[in-house]
């Protein structure tokens, strides 16, 4: 088992460890209110969070009937030049959609009071990885986006069960072409391969033979809702994983999640996520060994890796590479400043490497060293200084404007008085951690060039500084 931190040793750097590993970040007073109900308080406040209500309404997507119509019209379509412009009409709007619904969920994570909902969520659209680049339908894909979010801390076989019926999944692996006679074992090979058991832990075999059970899923033309069809399903006698019978889908899940290679691979990706990279082989087989207790019970297993003295670790607290999303949201909350307009935000997280509902292939993104390269920690130093210019400027090449940064709620009066009481104050806003002396040095060498009470500019130059380092890049 995970040995629990004491809670003796419970403080206000952990609390902040805490917000933003199970969620986003946040602002000092959140971090002190974390800080001040203990740690047993503060992760039980991450996974029983308060019902939020419909509080972030989706935006108007066009429904399955209308993307259904849109495909009768072009089949009536008396020319070819009719049916291109009834299809770029349908390819506008879903392009229009898409770039609303990223929004959305953006947001969403920016304002959500159940971050690690929303955490989990994400962790999942990368786990699962489907694209609108194939699947070109919005609607779909939130579809997805809500199964995710309804199952994220739930039983991992009720969400791979959920996806197997999942109508963009079913498009993204070609599901809806698989039948009795031509089985196609996209899916039975990302399931075993990505989702669930990883490389080497099955056989060619078992998924020719897992395909079969899945054959027969389709989707409903008129609503999106999942389909079998039972003269497409094979019903047959299977032999996977040397078991036989006539296997259904689900009856492939159970045999899959009942397997210990299963819960190793999950433990070890949500610890990676969650947690740090290379954990070692005892990490993995004592997450697995949570999971094949408790029923592959995520929220569950999350809570005790949030309350395990391994989690708040020296080499775990503040050596995890922000991703694209994190760095967004968690930068925008510390700014106290609203996410910036729709077009800079588009041009943003593209330039970052982490479009939403657009991961780059079927594994998801990489994560970790590969967020940075020199163009992107670059893009992130330039992003830091547009957040900060509380004006409207060009980024990227996108005209587009930023909230005003409330700098004296960031920094009131009485903490502008001496270098020191502003660099305690604002050092651990931007960093959440001690930084170490030679940087403190740095910061104070830069405002002794300046006269206390430090106005503005000063604040927001040096916020700018802080900002433009690698440190600044993990959390």
């Amino acid at each position: 088992m995970l040995i629990p931190l004491p809670a003796k040793l419970w403080n206000r750097t952990l609390a902040a460890h805490l917000l933003n590993r199970a969620g986003f970040g946040g602002t000092p007073v959140e971090i002190d209110q974390l800080a001040s109900i203990g740690m047993d308080g503060a992760v039980a406040s991450f996974l029983n969070p308060v019902d939020e209500g419909d509080l972030f309404p989706v935006p108007e997507l066009t429904l399955p009937a209308k993307k259904f119509d849109y495909q009768q019209r072009m089949k009536a379509a008396p020319d070819d030049i009719q049916r291109r412009i009834i299809l770029k009409e349908m390819q506008h709007a879903e392009r229009n959609e898409d770039q609303e619904l990223r929004n959305w969920w953006l947001n969403r994570m920016r304002y959500t009071s159940a971050p690690l909902i929303e955490k989990a969520t994400l962790f999942w659209h990368g786990h699962f990885a489907t694209s609108f680049a194939k699947v070109k339908n919005p609607y779909q894909m939130w579809q997805q986006n809500e199964t995710l979010r309804r199952y994220a801390l739930g039983k991992f076989p009720e969400l791979l069960k959920a996806m197997s019926r999942d109508a963009a999944m079913i498009r993204w692996l070609d599901l809806n072409q698989s039948n009795k006679s031509h089985p196609n074992e996209n899916f039975a090979r990302e399931v075993m391969e990505l989702f669930s058991l990883g490389e080497g832990n099955y056989t060619e075999k078992d998924i020719q033979e897992a395909a079969r059970a899945f054959t027969g899923y389709r989707v409903k033309q008129d609503d999106g809702t999942f389909l079998f069809v039972p003269k497409n399903n094979d019903n047959g006698q299977k032999t996977v994983f040397g078991k036989m019978g006539a296997f259904t889908g689900d009856q492939i899940i159970d045999l899959i999640v009942s397997r210990p290679e299963c819960a190793r691979f999950l433990g070890k990706k949500l610890w990676v996520y969650f947690v740090s990279e290379n954990p070692s082989q005892e990490t993995i087989a004592q997450v697995a060994s949570l999971l094949m207790g408790n029923g592959y019970d995520i929220g569950a297993t999350l809570g005790e890796i949030f309350r395990s003295a391994a989690f708040y670790s020296s080499r775990v607290v503040h050596h995890q590479i922000k991703g694209p999303v994190q760095w967004m949201i968690q930068t925008t909350k510390m700014l106290e400043i609203p996410l910036p307009d729709q077009r800079v935000l588009d041009n943003a997280m593209s330039s970052l490497g982490q479009i939403v509902f657009t991961p780059p292939n079927v594994k998801g993104w990489d994560g970790g060293r590969a967020w940075i390269s020199s163009s992107s920690l670059l893009y992130r130093y330039n992003l830091a200084s547009y957040l900060l210019s509380g004006k409207a400027k060009i980024l990227g090449g996108k005209q587009g404007s930023t909230a005003v940064l409330p700098l004296d709620k960031i920094v009131p009066p009485d903490q502008r008085v001496g270098s020191t009481v502003l660099l305690d104050h604002l050092l651990f806003r931007v960093f959440n951690v001690p930084i170490p002396v030679k940087d403190r040095v740095r910061y104070v060498k830069y405002l002794d060039a300046h006269n206390p009470p430090y106005g503005n500019d000063v604040v927001r130059d040096l916020m700018q500084v802080m900002m433009s380092t690698p440190e600044f890049q993990l959390c």
